[in-house]
C-alpha cells in the first residue's frame, strides 16, 4: 500500500524552482549529503538557505500532501508512548469530522507511520469495547478507512508539531527547565549511542579542524530556540559558522563532552574539561566550558596551539619606547610588573614572553594560573583548583616557600592576594601578576581599591604595561582610504598621513583582516609617581605627572601603526576611545 504519490522532482530542484533557494546554495547543501547522512531539507535549513514553512510547503506539493491548518473542532487521539521516543519522532493524531490525520514533519518516517497505525488500531478497539453502538454503526465503516489508508497524511513543521504535542498531550516533548537538564538512563545511553556515530565523530573533528584552519581562539556553540548556532572567533571577532542538522545538535553537544571527560548526564551545572588533539602535526588543546541556559547547554571551546605562541616581544608589535623599558622592568632583582587589559587582549602571552627572556637556568621561576594555557621549558606551573581549595593565595603562599626568585601570579584578583604578592616582593622577590583596568595609571587606583595600602604600593609596584589586540589589515587587498585627518577631523600630533582599510578578498574571507597585533602603553613608577601615590593624589594627578614624564597613551602607539599601514582607525578606536581624548 502506498501512502504517496511518486515523487517526479526532487525536493532540491522544486526549491530552486519555486524561488526558494539557489542553485549555488543546492550545491553546498548536496555536498554535505556524504558526511552528515540527512535529509536534504533539513540540511538546507541548517544551513540556513531555507525556512522549515519553505520547506513544507515544496514538500507537501512534492508528495501530493496537505498542510495541516488547526480547527477548533479538531479532535486530538490520545498518544502514549515513552517521553524519548516522541521527543525523537514527534507526531499528533487528529480526528477530524469522520477522518483520521497524522500530522508529522517527516512523511517518510515508518517508525512515525507505524506506531501511528498501531496506535489508531489500539483505539478503535478500545472505543468497540467501550461504546456497542460505536461498534454496530462505525466497524465497516473503520474497516473500510483501515483497509484503504487509516489515516490522511498533512505536513507541519517540527515546531509546530512540538507545539501540539504541548498543547494536546502530557508528553512533555517541551520539558520544563528540570526536566530538560535531568536525564533518564534509558536517554543518557542514547546521548552516549549517538555521540559515537561516526556522522556525529565526523562532524565534530571536522570543526575542530576547520577552525584551526581559519585562525579561530574560539568555537561557540549555542543553543537557541530554533536550533543551534556555531560561531568562530578569529582576530577576536565572532564569525558565524555553518549550522549542524537538528538531528545532531544533542549528539554534537554529548560528543565534545565526551572528549572532555565531562558527565554529559548533568546539564544542570557549568563544567570545565580539556581534550589534546594532533591536527595536520600540531598539538593543540582544547579547553572546554559548558553553560546551561534555558534552550539547552552552551559550549565555548578555547584552542590553544601548543606550537603557534610567540615568545618574542619583537614579533608581539611592541615598540621600541614600550619595549625598551619593558626590557628594564623584567629585569628588576624585585618589585612588581602589572600587565593589564581586557579578557582576550594578549597578557598572558605577554608575560610567557618576559618569563622565557628571563629564564636564563641559574634562577627559579615559578607561577600559579587559570589555567595553565602552554607549558613552558624549565619552569614550574601551578594550576589553580577552587574544588579543594587551591587558590592564588594560597598557592602564592605555598610558592614563597619554595625559594623562588621569580614569581607569576596568574591574576590579582582580592586583597589577600594583592596582599601577598606585595609582601613577597619587598622582601627580595620579582613578582609579575596581570588586572583586569582599562589603561596603566588605571591599576594603580585598582590596587588601593582592592585594599592595597598606598605606601607599599609606591614601595613595591615599579611598573605597569596595558594592551590591546587590534585587527591587521589583509596585504592581499589593502587600499588607501584618504588623510587621517579627514577621518579623525583635525590633525594628531606628529602630523597628517595616509590610512588604509582591507577591501575584502578570498584570503581574508572578505574580512578585510588577517591576523592582529598589539598596542601598548607603559608606564614606569618614577620617584615622582611613587610620592604622589602615597600621599593620595587623584587618577587626574597621576595622569598629569605622568604626561609630564614623557608617558605615551596607548593610542599614540595605534596612530603610529596606522601610519605604518598595519591597522585601521576604527580598530584603534574601538579598543582605545578613552585613552584617545587624553592623547590628542
Amino acid at each position: 500500500m502506498s501512502l504517496f504519490l511518486d515523487k517526479k522532482d526532487k525536493l532540491g530542484k522544486m526549491l530552486v524552482t519555486y524561488g526558494k533557494i539557489s542553485n549555488e546554495q543546492l550545491d553546498r547543501a548536496l555536498a554535505h549529503l556524504d558526511s552528515v547522512p540527512q535529509p536534504l531539507g533539513e540540511i538546507l535549513i541548517s544551513l540556513g538557505f531555507v525556512g522549515e514553512e519553505d520547506v513544507m510547503e515544496v514538500l507537501a506539493l512534492q508528495m501530493g500532501l496537505r498542510l495541516f491548518r488547526e480547527q477548533k473542532y479538531d479532535k486530538y487521539l490520545s498518544i502514549n508512548l515513552p517521553k524519548i521516543f516522541h521527543r525523537q519522532h514527534p507526531f499528533a493524531l487528529v480526528h477530524r469530522e469522520e477522518h483520521n490525520i497524522l500530522v508529522t514533519h517527516d512523511p517518510d518516517n515508518s517508525e512515525i507511520l507505524n506506531t501511528a497505525e498501531i496506535m489508531l488500531n489500539s483505539t478503535f478497539e478500545m472505543q468497540m469495547k467501550e461504546d456497542e453502538f460505536f461498534a454496530e454503526e462505525a466497524r465497516d465503516l473503520y474497516n473500510e478507512i483501515l483497509n484503504v489508508n487509516p489515516f490522511e497524511i498533512q505536513l507541519a513543521t517540527e515546531s509546530e508539531i512540538i507545539k501540539l504535542c504541548d498543547d494536546h498531550y502530557d508528553l512533555g516533548i517541551m520539558a520544563t527547565e528540570e526536566d530538560s537538564q535531568l536525564l533518564e538512563e534509558d536517554d543518557v545511553d542514547k546521548l552516549k549511542d549517538m555521540a559515537s556515530e561516526a556522522p556525529v565523530i565526523k562532524y565534530v573533528n571536522g570543526l575542530v579542524d576547520t577552525a584551526v584552519e581559519q585562525r579561530a581562539s574560539d568555537i561557540h556553540v549555542e543553543p537557541f530556540e530554533h536550533g543551534q548556532l556555531i560561531r568562530f572567533r578569529i582576530d577576536g571577532v565572532l564569525y558565524e559558522h555553518e549550522k549542524p542538522p537538528r538531528s545532531m545538535q544533542s549528539a554534537i553537544i554529548s560528543r565534545i563532552k565526551l572528549l572532555a571527560g565531562l558527565d554529559i548526564a548533568e546539564r544542570r551545572m557549568p563544567q570545565d574539561g580539556k581534550i589534546s588533539l594532533r591536527i595536520s602535526g600540531k598539538e593543540v588543546d582544547l579547553r572546554v566550558s559548558t553553560l546551561p541556559t534555558i534552550h539547552g547547554e552552551g559550549v565555548v571551546i578555547r584552542i590553544l596551539e601548543k606550537e603557534s605562541i610567540i615568545l618574542d616581544l619583537g614579533r608581539l608589535g611592541m615598540p621600541t619606547e614600550v619595549e625598551e623599558p619593558f626590557q628594564r622592568l623584567i629585569k628588576q632583582p624585585n618589585g612588581i610588573l602589572l600587565v593589564t587589559g581586557p579578557t582576550g587582549s594578549g597578557k598572558t602571552t605577554t608575560l610567557y614572553c618576559a618569563l622565557n627572556m628571563i629564564n636564563s637556568g641559574n634562577n627559579k621561576i615559578i607561577t600559579v594560573e587559570d589555567p595553565v594555557e602552554y607549558q613552558l621549558q624549565g619552569i614550574n606551573q601551578i594550576q589553580i583548583r577552587p574544588e579543594i581549595g587551591l587558590s592564588f593565595a594560597k598557592g602564592l603562599r605555598a610558592i614563597v616557600r619554595q625559594d623562588p626568585d621569580v614569581i607569576m601570579v596568574g591574576e590579582i584578583r582580592d586583597q589577600e592576594t594583592a596582599e601577598i604578592a606585595v609582601q613577597s616582593s619587598l622582601t627580595g622577590h620579582l613578582v609579575f601578576s596581570t588586572l583586569h583596568t582599562n589603561d596603566a595609571l588605571s591599576a594603580v587606583m585598582r590596587m588601593v581599591d582592592i585594599g592595597v595600602e598606598r605606601f607599599l604600593i609606591s614601595s613595591s609596584l615599579r611598573g605597569v604595561l596595558a594592551q590591546r589586540l587590534v585587527r591587521r589589515i589583509c596585504e592581499e587587498c589593502k587600499e588607501p582610504i584618504g588623510q587621517i585627518s579627514e577621518h579623525l577631523g583635525y590633525e594628531p600630533p606628529g602630523g597628517d598621513f595616509e590610512v588604509f582599510q582591507g577591501k575584502g578578498c578570498q584570503k581574508c574571507a572578505q574580512t578585510g583582516f588577517s591576523g592582529r597585533i598589539g598596542i601598548y602603553e607603559i608606564l614606569e613608577m618614577s620617584n615622582l609617581l611613587c610620592r604622589d601615590v602615597s600621599r593620595g593624589a587623584a587618577l587626574e594627578e597621576l595622569e598629569a605627572t605622568a604626561l609630564k614624564e614623557g608617558f605615551r597613551p596607548m593610542f599614540l602607539d595605534g596612530l603610529a601603526k596606522m601610519q605604518q599601514g598595519v591597522t585601521t582607525l576604527s580598530e584603534v578606536m574601538r579598543v582605545s576611545k578613552e585613552a584617545a581624548s587624553g592623547a590628542v
